[in-house]
């Protein structure tokens, strides 16, 4: 399983990526990972705004990459659900992350 979290948006406009993938994890962190990832629903949290209310917002893009289907979602800072914020700090806790800015 692989998870790529996107940050951009705000007044920099600067995107920031996170990418963390099972393969890189001890054994147990893999399995902790995925109750992590289980417990964030990301195919069941609620849609997003259509349109964005703060044009200076930070956005967040997770894609969830695993044996079935990809899961691509969207939030606002305001919109993040808790259980993905979780999700997002415990992918940013991990020290086999790997981190990029893109332009």
């Amino acid at each position: 399983m692989r998870i790529t979290i996107l940050r951009g948006g705000g007044l920099p406009g600067i995107v920031a990526r996170t990418e963390l993938d099972t393969a890189a994890l001890p054994k147990t962190a893999a399995k902790a990972f995925a109750s992590e990832v289980a417990r964030a629903n990301l195919g069941e949290c609620p849609a997003p705004p259509t349109a964005n209310p703060w044009p200076d917002a930070q956005l967040y893009e997770l894609r969830v990459e695993e044996s079935g289907p990809v899961i691509n979602v969207r939030y606002t800072e305001q919109s993040l659900p808790e259980s993905v914020r979780l999700l997002v700090a415990w992918v940013d806790g991990r020290p086999e992350k790997v981190e990029s800015i893109e332009t």
